[in-house]
């Protein structure tokens, strides 16, 4: 216990003394009130890049989270002028239903895609907009959200949404069904209206139907327009990060509906700490069913995620979860934090550990701080 406490005690600090200035200044346009979609290695924003729907969502979730805590000052003024932004520039700019993909500088719809997964961050940052700032009448937003994803994306023979309109070719994930889950419970959290409980089970129903497969313990991630595991080599990925954020998401669900998932999180755990992880204990960004290494590059956010799992896991009794929390915060901040920027990072590094990214996502700062909140959390109360 007394690693993690150094080692969350480490990650605190620096969310709050660099990431958190560093991101609502370099990385927070004044003018616009969006945030910008990256930065180069020195902390530069990068400035002709179109900016996503995702990062402005994200990076609201991200203040509305340090306002909470009272990690960072100004932190709601931030949040109220991101979401004005996020709601002028992103919803409805065409006059059609939906949320554009993503905008220029200038305030031009660059892609003007409805995208799933932007969708189920659009309602996460109205979540956290709401948790914010207390104003529910952000609610109609969410309603108005939901009913356009209902009537428009629902896959009404296989369940699920379809992944964009216009629709492609290309298989369908169960990514954004996942942040369709955690959406769901955060507006079940925020309002405690049993509607969005309900639809955080039927995203659990889809899961334990769909996504997981039972004869090998894995969560798929592609898959055919019927929700059928994906032709070929696709129908075999398995990203360990994402077994972590089930198994994270899961025990939030178990929390607040008392329903037993356990079989699902032994199965999902088991599989990624026997075969998500390197030599060097990183986690990797692609494996096959089988556990052979099909991508053994490492991405900043599965080990966030994985942190977040072992949090969890720890909270629930699980023997030695706390002390992997704690390894893995640690290699968290050397390997992707004290090599970059202050208050960035490197946000691949490739299959021997060395630098591999040319930039700094803003989208990753959601993940960082979700697991420095539940690292925090944890050596404050472990039982809760």
């Amino acid at each position: 216990m007394q690693g993690l406490e150094e080692s969350s005690a480490v990650l605190r600090a620096w969310a709050v003394d660099q990431a958190l200035p560093l991101w609502a200044t370099a990385g927070f346009d004044p003018k616009t009130g969006r945030f910008r979609e990256a930065l180069d290695l020195d902390g530069v924003p990068l400035l002709d890049v179109p900016t996503r729907l995702i990062v402005q969502s994200r990076q609201i979730f991200s203040y509305a989270l340090a306002a909470e805590r009272k990690w960072f000052s100004g932190a709601v003024e931030i949040v109220e002028r991101a979401y004005e932004a996020l709601v002028r520039d992103y919803y409805r700019p065409d006059g059609k239903a939906g949320w554009v993909y993503s905008v220029h500088a200038d305030g031009r719809i660059g892609d003007a895609r409805r995208d799933l997964y932007s969708h189920a961050f659009a309602l996460l940052a109205i979540s956290s907009y709401i948790r914010a700032t207390g104003r529910r009448e952000a609610l109609a937003l969410a309603d108005e959200t939901l009913a356009f994803i209902d009537r428009d994306m629902h896959a009404p023979n296989s369940g699920g949404y379809i992944e964009a309109l216009p629709q492609a070719e290309g298989p369908r994930r169960q990514n954004p069904h996942m942040h369709l889950f955690e959406a769901f419970l955060s507006l079940w959290s925020v309002t405690r209206e049993g509607r969005f409980l309900a639809r955080a089970g039927e995203m659990f129903a889809l899961f334990s139907s769909r996504f997981f497969r039972a004869s090998s313990g894995t969560l798929g991630e592609y898959f055919d327009n019927a929700l059928h595991p994906a032709a070929g080599a696709a129908g075999d990925i398995v990203e360990p990060g994402h077994h972590s954020e089930w198994v994270w998401l899961l025990r939030w669900f178990e929390h607040e509906t008392g329903r037993f998932v356990q079989p699902y999180i032994d199965r999902l755990y088991a599989h990624a700490a026997r075969h998500g992880y390197d030599s060097a204990g990183l986690m990797v960004d692609e494996v096959l069913i089988d556990g052979t290494h099909r991508l053994p590059s490492h991405r900043t956010w599965p080990m966030t995620e994985a942190i977040k799992a072992n949090v969890a896991e720890a909270r629930a009794g699980r023997v030695a979860a706390a002390d992997k929390a704690g390894e893995l915060a640690t290699l968290l901040f050397e390997r992707f934090f004290k090599p970059a920027h202050p208050g960035g990072w490197m946000d691949r590094l490739d299959a021997n550990g060395g630098p591999a990214a040319s930039t700094m996502p803003s989208s990753t700062l959601y993940h960082v701080l979700c697991a420095v909140d539940e690292l925090d959390r944890f050596v404050v109360a472990p039982s809760t």
